[in-house]
């Protein structure tokens, strides 16, 4: 989850609401991904549209587990269109038993970003991912650390959660939930994180998968309603 690294943006929705599990581009295959999502910015910061951000990516497997991705952040308000930055990943996933219980992985992203109503940001991002399959539930955590290369620095942890339950073999019912609960100068009050919590389905098709999600802030800093829709498909 590309988060705003400074807290005077708390209130901004990230270009990727994500929970990262096992989904990978296979051994010399492509994926491509298009994210969208829509939300009501705070009042705060003068926007008199609702905003409508995009992400594009491109991955590729290099080796068996490991792909490398390229990423372009679009937004659209108050009828202006704006490129926002973009990031370059690495991700390594190992062969896992599809019936087995624990599931893990790691995520590393370099991310250029010129979010609303903020500086230019460039900082890496270090994503663990970590599941637990039980029968039909599947516990997924992404305890992401970002680490800002900018003059003023920084390190933020901001940890993300998935739990879902597969009501046919190609779909599943489930919540989700971001937050960024601190950085190097401040442990944010639950009252000041940027909190949001989400209902989602997730269907496969073939080697394509949709997420769809409706989420809520859960505070005054976090956004009012956010709609967003992922889709993969891999080559």
């Amino acid at each position: 989850m590309t988060l705003c690294f400074f807290s005077k943006s708390l209130w901004a929705a990230p270009f990727e609401i994500k929970i990262h599990d096992e989904l990978i581009a296979e051994l010399h295959e492509s994926s491509y991904e298009i994210e969208t999502n829509l939300f009501q910015a705070s009042a705060a910061q003068g926007i008199k549209s609702d905003v409508f951000q995009t992400r594009l990516e491109y991955a590729y497997g290099i080796v068996q587990g490991n792909e490398i991705g390229a990423n372009i952040f679009l937004s659209n308000y108050n009828g202006v269109s704006y490129v926002n930055g973009g990031k370059l990943s690495q991700m390594y996933v190992p062969t896992h038993e599809e019936d087995g219980i624990f599931h893990y992985g790691i995520k590393n992203e370099l991310i250029y970003l010129k979010d609303i109503g903020t500086e230019n940001q460039l900082f890496w991002e270090m994503t663990p991912i970590l599941a637990v399959q039980l029968q039909q539930w599947r516990f997924t955590i992404n305890p992401s650390i970002d680490f800002g290369l900018n003059k003023s620095g920084g390190v933020a942890f901001a940890p993300t959660g998935k739990i879902a339950y597969s009501v046919t073999p190609h779909t599943s019912l489930g919540a989700e939930y971001y937050s960024e609960m601190s950085n190097t100068t401040n442990s944010f009050p639950v009252s000041q994180r940027f909190n949001t919590a989400y209902l989602v389905v997730d269907t496969k098709i073939d080697k394509s998968t949709i997420n769809f999600g409706v989420g809520k802030g859960t505070n005054l800093n976090s956004d009012n309603w956010v709609i967003k829709l992922i889709a993969a498909i891999a080559f």
